[in-house]
């Protein structure tokens, strides 16, 4: 049974305008300053597998977890310059809050979960009435673990008061969808961000939708579904 659905931000509800490649270069470039060997990184490698390979290679030479914890704490610093500049330009993909009220009219809880930080969302929040569509926003700063982790999703299911099975997360990106499986939540891929049909077919999307809309449709033919 459906009960409620969690959105990824960027690229799902608001226009992708994050400069990524500039994000994850910093990252690396953050770690290779302070002595990280550059072969450990891989081109592939996110932000989020950079932070896990670097926290692996630091702790291993001795660093203490107070030390590593100022460290991620100077890579949210970067990225937070990043996402700010970002925030202030923020507009959302057409018709997304309209699609996203149709579908709390279904009776369906809401919520997001993005890997921004919540020095961007407050910026992105003051000029979008998110508050007003989702009953929690939930940043990479109160996630225990950012996505791919499944860490964040699953918190988000205590706080709406749902199983897993009841609750979908819908993203644009391959990284929502390891996070969800992960998490052993269904993934409901959008191709309105940066990732095609197909390679989110293939990050665990049990369906891909072009637009919101589709997103709706689907919600509403489980919801019926459930009723029957």
């Amino acid at each position: 049974m459906l009960k409620a659905l969690i959105f990824d931000l960027d690229g799902t509800i608001t226009k992708l305008t994050l400069p990524l490649e500039a994000m994850r270069r910093d990252t690396k470039r953050y770690y290779i300053d302070r002595g990280m060997p550059a072969d450990l990184l891989e081109p592939a490698d996110g932000i989020s597998s950079s932070k896990y390979k670097a926290r692996q290679y630091f702790i291993s030479k001795g660093i203490s977890e107070e030390e590593w914890a100022r460290m991620e704490g100077e890579v949210d610093s970067l990225l937070n310059c990043h996402e700010g500049d970002a925030a202030k330009a923020a507009t959302l993909i057409e018709g997304a809050l309209d699609v996203v009220r149709q579908i709390r009219s279904l009776g369906l809880k809401t919520a997001i979960l993005t890997n921004n930080g919540r020095h961007a969302v407050d910026i992105i929040r003051e000029r979008i009435p998110l508050d007003d569509f989702f009953e929690v926003i939930q940043t990479r700063n109160e996630s225990p673990n950012p996505k791919p982790y499944p860490d964040g999703l699953l918190k988000l299911c205590e706080q709406l008061g749902v199983q897993k099975s009841e609750v979908a997360y819908v993203g644009d990106a391959s990284i929502d969808g390891v996070a969800a499986q992960r998490a052993g939540i269904e993934f409901w891929g959008v191709t309105t961000g940066e990732t095609s049909r197909e390679t989110l077919l293939e990050s665990g999307a049990s369906v891909v939708f072009g637009s919101l809309e589709g997103v709706y449709e689907e919600a509403r033919r489980r919801v019926e579904g459930r009723a029957d």
